[in-house]
Parts: structure tokens; sequence; C-alpha cells
């Protein structure tokens, strides 16, 4: 069972510099997860438990879902606009999403020999959460739209939000601020925050799709969102490259902020051999997640690659089972069907009276278990349990699905009962034993686990004083019970008198 989707209460939110206005110490991302530790302080031992899985992982092999990729994964684009230029055309969406498909597979532009295909895609969605069509873009007028992120972040995802179990939610706005400024171009917040209410990405709009290096900004803020820090996360330090720094071990360590021209060349530390690197590398700033010029961006390596991958198999996994990708169900259709019976005896024929709408396939399953494909279905329960009985019905649209569920309970209608003559017989009696059951045709006696008889009823001697368990086993062929009980065999009564009541079968000394 994944056990990572309960870390949603940890926000962990990483803001990328607009630059436009170059700073060395523009990312509030220390600052926003301090904080949070301050007032959640157990919260940072829940984080670092998917650090430490994630390290796991790697040194143990774990599989994950890996044969399925690539991954494909919904994005819904919300365009938060004060009717400016920030309301950006469908067609810059579209760019920027191919942008960031072409990033992540390493083709095209962003090709340079330098990054690897992560073989995980995006789409804009095509069914919203109610399943209707959708473009996958939302315009919504707010004065939002000039968002202090220090103050706002929630009431801008307020305005509109899908569900982010099931959708990646990208808010574009015009500026990102806070009170020293406007130098912000994007943040996003960590798979830790998956399905909660601030979940997703927030950027400002000019950058979206209008070249590919200003696509720079939602390729960053993917790579946060999927689990990646910033190459120059936690300096120098190199110890353990699942420890330290970014946590990726092939990015070699960067401590330095300052964007470095295309084609230049910076080695801000001198760590790189303390795990793994054969000789002192220099600084990856063409890397997607450092802060050099976005137009140098050009690479993820291997490593970040299994680290996203590994995030949305294990955090972020509800986002593969997602809808969103899928083309709308054009011909709406209702899966229903009603059972003759719910509770039954075992052997017993349960009858399925189909009432979908609008369907003219069908699949009817028992607890998973396909057992016919006809309009209406009838089954017989011969074993004892609780069973889940599913119709999955379809119609001429490919994209068209529902299905229904009902429980059938079964019990065994056999009940042993038998009653004696005398719970305390001298030895040499006979004692009749009547046979009380209810359900049963097979019958079968037994004497202190020994067999005796198979006959209805059934009558014994006690051949000497002692205790002796009578128990009678009732079958009908599909399902049995037993009763037992204890007798008492005594030789001499002259000096004590045995009362029993015979209807709670306790007995009494006097």
């Amino acid at each position: 069972m994944k056990i990572y989707s309960l870390f949603f209460l940890l926000p962990l939110l990483f803001l990328f510099n607009a630059r436009e206005q170059p700073d060395a110490d523009f990312c509030a991302s220390n600052y926003f997860r301090e904080a949070f530790f301050q007032e959640n302080p157990g919260l940072r031992d829940v984080f670092e438990l998917t650090e430490k899985a994630y390290a796991e992982y790697l040194s143990k092999g774990i599989p994950t879902r890996g044969q399925q990729l690539p991954f494909v994964l919904p994005v819904v684009v919300h365009i938060i606009h004060d009717n400016g230029a920030e309301n950006i055309s469908d067609a810059l969406v579209l760019q920027g999403i191919q942008h960031l498909n072409e990033a992540f597979a390493n083709t095209g532009y962003y090709d340079q020999a330098t990054g690897v295909n992560t073989q995980i895609q995006f789409c804009l969605a095509q069914r919203d959460p109610d399943g209707n069509a959708t473009t996958g873009i939302n315009r919504v007028q707010s004065p939002l739209t000039e968002l202090d992120y220090t103050t706002q972040d929630l009431a801008l995802k307020d305005l509109i939000r899908w569900d982010p179990l099931r959708y990646i939610n990208i808010w574009l706005v015009r500026e990102i601020c806070n009170n020293n400024g406007c130098a912000v171009a994007g943040y996003a917040y960590f798979p830790a925050a998956h399905g909660g209410a601030k979940d997703g990405i927030v950027m400002e709009a000019k950058w979206f799709g209008s070249s590919n290096g200003n696509s720079g900004v939602q390729i960053h803020e993917m790579g946060h969102y999927l689990g990646l820090y910033h190459t120059f996360e936690g300096g120098c330090a190199n110890d353990d490259c699942l420890a330290d720094g970014d946590r990726v071990c092939d990015t070699p360590p960067d401590e330095s902020t300052v964007p470095v021209p295309c084609g230049g060349s910076v080695n801000s530390c001198t760590t790189d051999t303390q795990s793994g690197f054969a000789t002192d590398q220099p600084d990856m700033y063409w890397n997607y997640m450092d802060y050099g010029d976005w137009d140098c961006y050009s690479a993820f390596t291997q490593g970040q690659a299994d680290r996203m991958a590994w995030h949305i198999d294990n955090v972020r996994y509800s986002l593969l089972d997602s809808d969103g990708c899928q083309d709308p169900c054009l011909s709406a259709l209702t899966a229903g069907f009603s059972s003759s019976a719910n509770l039954i005896d075992i052997g017993t024929t349960v009858n399925f009276t189909n009432t979908s709408t609008n369907a003219s396939s069908y699949q009817w399953l028992l607890d998973g278990v396909p057992v016919g494909n006809g309009v209406n279905a009838s089954y017989t329960f011969n074993n004892l349990g609780t069973f889940i009985v599913t119709l999955e019905t379809t119609n001429a649209d490919p994209n068209c699905f529902d299905s229904v569920q009902d429980t059938i309970e079964v019990i065994c209608p056999v009940v042993a009962s038998f009653e004696p003559t005398n719970l305390f017989p001298a030895p040499g009696e006979i004692v009749n034993f009547a046979n009380n059951s209810s359900g049963g045709t097979d019958f079968n006696w037994s004497v202190n686990g020994v067999a005796v008889a198979n006959t209805q009823s059934f009558s014994y001697v006690f051949p000497s004083e002692g205790a002796y368990t009578i128990c009678l086993d009732v079958d009908n062929g599909l399902c049995n019970d037993q009763y037992c009980q204890l007798i008492f065999a005594f030789t001499q009564q002259s000096d004590c008198e045995i009362r029993v009541h015979q209807n709670d079968r306790k007995r009494r000394y006097f």
C-alpha cells in the first residue's frame, strides 16, 4: 500500500526569480520551509520519510511501475487576469505545454546533447472533473492577478481549483510580488503537498510559451512539483549524494546562483569526488533546476528523471489513475442492475436484472472475475462468504464507460442440534439422542472423536464412568454445522444427589 500521500500536510514552496531582476538571494523556499517547520516541528521528520524511502529504493532497487513509462499527467491551466496582457491566448498555452513536453522528452530545441528523456509527458486536460469536454484552459477575472505570494496564495487558488489528486493545477498571473518587490517568476509546491488546497504551480503568464527560453520557468517549476531540488540546494556538502545537496548523484555540487553565459564555465565547489565523480566537475548551469540563463537550459539528468518518476509512482500516483487525459464521453450512459436477493442460503441462484441506460455492451464480474456478458445474469452461489457483483457497461462511444456494484452475502442454513434423555447416566445405561437439527441431509455422530453412527437419531450405551463428548455433524452437501454435548457417566449416586437444570445444562452438586 502506498503510504506517502499522507504528506499533503507539508507544503514545501519553491520560488523562481524573474530574470529581469537578478538577485543573488532571490529564492524564498528556505524561508517558507523553515517557517512551516517552526509552526509544525513534527512534520520535519515526516518529510524526511519520503527522502529515506527514495534512498532505500535506490539502494535496494525496489521496483516501481516503471514498466508503465512514459507517464502522462493531466494539466489544467487557470489564467487569472484583469483583462490585461496576462490574459494570454490559447495558442500560447498550447505552445507552453509543447515546450514542457519537449524539454521533458529532450527533443527539438531542448536536445543539446546534455540531457535525457525523462519518460514523463503532460497533456492539457480533455475531461473536466465532471467528465465533460474541456480545453484544459480556464479564465477567471480577478485583481489577484497582482499576487502577493506571502499572503494571497490560498486566496488565488480558491478562485478556481480542479481536484489536485487528479490534475496538475497551473495558475497564471500578471505579477508575483512581496513587500520587497516583484522579482519572482514562479513557484511550486513539492510532492509532499499532494492533494492539498495549495498544491500546484503559480507563474507569471508572460513567460508561459512566449519563447523556448522563457518556458524554462514552467519546466523548472514542474521539476519542483515532481520532487526536484535546486542544483545548488545545500551548497557544496557532498559526503552522501543521496542525503546532501539536491539528493541526486549525477548533478555535481553547486553553491552559485549567479547566471552564467551560455557556453561559459564556472566551478563553485571542489567536493565532487566525495560521492562518486571521478574528477571535479563544472557547475551544471544548463540544468533546468539551476538558476542559469534560461536560454541555456537544456537538461534533466538521469538521476533527476529517476527521482521524478519515483515521486510520481509513490507520492503523486493518483495522477496516473486520472481520466483527465482521456477524450470525453459524448454519449453518456448509466450502469445499473437489481438483485433478486442479497442475503441467501448457500446453493441459491440469484438473478441480476440490468437497468442500465444507453449501454450496449455488458460485462458481469464476481469479485473481479468475469462471469458473463449478457444483458442480464444469474449466478448460483455454492460458497460461503460475501461477494461483490459488478456490472461494467460501454456503448458505441469508446470513451464512455460506467460500472455499478452490489453485495451478496451467502450463509449456511444448516443448524446442528440434539437433546439427550440423560446427561448423567450410569455405566451400561442407554441414552437416546433426539436430533433437532435443521437444513441438513447427512448426519454423523461421534463419541470422544470416534465416528459411531450416521443415522438421523442416535442411541449410545456408556460402557464405564467418565466424561464423554458426543458430537453431531450435519451436512447438506454444500456446508455443515456441528453441535457437541458433554455427558457424565457415574457408577454410584447413593451419597449425593445430582440435580440438573435441563434448560441451561449446568451441573449442581448437593
